[in-house]
């Protein structure tokens, strides 16, 4: 199969483009610039200069192309210009289906997020319920919005499946979201741990779920991908194991603190510019601390969850050999 990979150079397309070379198909990349793009996109990919937010440069990247994953996007809860989600996001999601439904891709996996369910807080994610409601932040909203376009392009033809991963974590070019908060603890950053928890999945299932989708899924369907629930405090325990760190847990902040910081750091944060430590919409999605139902991807795509344990030691592993963390204690 000739496959068309968008969000190459983040964690779960660059997986996904291995897994197709691994498989002996032929894969494209559409990257905004192919220079740095080569830095960690191996060279039997063919690179195609393009951006989700210029419609006019799409037509090129899908001459040909039988399957298009896209699962380029602001993966994370911070911009500094909100507005930014709904052009990537959203709008960018609808250049790219338009243009796959104007060069007649033969089907379409598309990476979108658990968000998009509804759950009250502590509660368990299924396919069968949407949230109708507009989610709490601008990047929940914006992949709300896609999947409602998508279904729109998908009613005028275009072969669409979508695969829901929970919080994606693991070795990649990319080092936000869960990879940061390995990074900010295993560099001594993080002083004290937000509460409650989340639903997290190793890239490599991520990745093998998406090329299943494309083999045998079920158009129209949407599949959610998650590994395990932890709490951030054993989360925490599990790197210091594996890392051979000696250290304390840092301490869990109440809910009310950390919301009274998040809310009052992100006008900070956009007026002079730095990232704040816990922004409002990672708060948001850590205190809704759902579980995820896998059952049917692990019936229908036959995903397979990683053991946290061996997902968080590979995880490690890389950052270390990135050296974007120390050795241990």
């Amino acid at each position: 199969m000739k496959a068309l990979v968008t969000g190459a150079t983040g964690l779960i397309g660059n997986a996904i483009l291995h897994r197709l070379l691994k498989q002996g198909h032929q894969v494209r990349a559409l990257v905004r610039d192919p220079a740095r793009a080569a830095r960690v996109v191996p060279p039997e990919v063919e690179l195609v200069r393009g951006d989700v937010t210029e419609p006019d440069s799409l037509p090129l990247a899908m001459r040909d192309v039988e399957w298009l994953f896209h699962a380029a996007g602001l993966p994370e809860q911070w911009q500094k210009d909100e507005s930014i989600f709904d052009r990537v996001n959203h709008l960018g999601t609808v250049n790219v289906l338009r243009a796959a439904l104007a060069a007649r891709v033969k089907r379409v996996v598309y990476t979108s997020t658990m968000d998009v369910f509804a759950a009250p807080s502590g509660g368990t994610l299924v396919e069968t319920r949407l949230d109708t409601e507009p989610k709490a932040t601008a990047y929940e909203r914006s992949k709300q919005d896609a999947e409602r376009d998508a279904e729109r392009l998908r009613q005028e033809g275009l072969e669409i499946v979508y695969v829901n991963p929970s919080a994606v974590y693991g070795p990649g070019p990319a080092q936000g979201g869960v990879n940061a908060f390995f990074i900010r603890l295993l560099n001594r950053q993080m002083p004290a741990l937000p509460p409650r928890g989340m639903s997290v999945a190793y890239v490599d299932g991520v990745a093998d779920a998406h090329l299943a989708a494309a083999e045998h899924g079920v158009p129209g369907e949407r599949y959610l991908v998650s590994d395990t629930y932890v709490s951030n405090a054993d989360l925490v325990r599990e790197i210091f194991r594996v890392a051979g760190e000696q250290r304390r847990v840092p301490p869990t902040l109440p809910a009310g603190l950390m919301s009274v910081v998040a809310t009052v750091s992100a006008p900070l944060a956009r007026t002079f510019g730095f990232k704040p430590l816990l922004a409002p919409g990672e708060l948001s999605f850590l205190l809704w601390d759902v579980r995820v139902d896998t059952r049917k991807s692990q019936r229908d795509l036959h995903f397979t969850p990683m053991p946290l344990a061996e997902g968080v030691s590979r995880t490690v592993s890389a950052l270390r050999e990135q050296g974007l963390v120390g050795t241990g204690s």
